[in-house]
């Protein structure tokens, strides 16, 4: 009788791992930033974070005659802007294999964020299409601190596919 309940013990652990590694919530720190520059290749890059993935649509307000409320519908949808930060590197590989990128107002990208299970496998995707970087920043250089120095661009991009 003992054994049994050990078993069904052993078992019901084995299912609760199992179920929990399955419908654990993501891990923020789990992601991969892929560019796709438009020549054919995409570049996977290494960021510290990524930030301002948002989209909210405008309420447009309407008001008919006889009714005493006024009816809220969906408007246009607007995007953030989405920051990207990382630590520098004595080379400029980062403004070197983004230059037309950064540099061409006129010169589009496809980005993709993938946020990847323990596995490493990619489990949530968000793809944004006519991207373009509007700002390159490199934090503040202090002589009394031993931080990394971070560079920071800010991408525009107008929707989510």
């Amino acid at each position: 009788m003992k054994f049994i309940s050990i078993l069904k013990e052993v078992i019901a652990t084995k299912a609760y791992a199992i179920r929990t590694f399955a419908s654990d919530p993501l891990q923020s720190f789990r992601f991969k930033v892929s560019i796709d520059t438009g020549n054919g290749n995409a570049i996977s890059m290494g960021f510290k974070s990524v930030g301002g993935l948002s989209r909210e649509f405008e309420v447009v307000e309407y008001l008919e005659s006889m009714y005493d409320y006024t009816r809220k519908m969906p408007g246009r949808e607007t995007v953030g802007e989405v920051t990207f930060e990382r630590g520098m590197y004595a080379n400029s590989s980062l403004k070197e294999d983004l230059y037309d990128v950064i540099t061409s107002t006129g010169k589009r990208c496809e980005v993709t964020i993938s946020i990847c299970n323990r596995a490493g496998k990619a489990v949530k995707t968000f793809q944004l299409s006519e991207c373009w970087f509007s700002g390159y920043e490199v934090a503040d250089l202090d002589a009394e601190s031993s931080d990394v120095i971070i560079e920071t661009l800010t991408m525009q991009f107008e929707k989510f596919l």
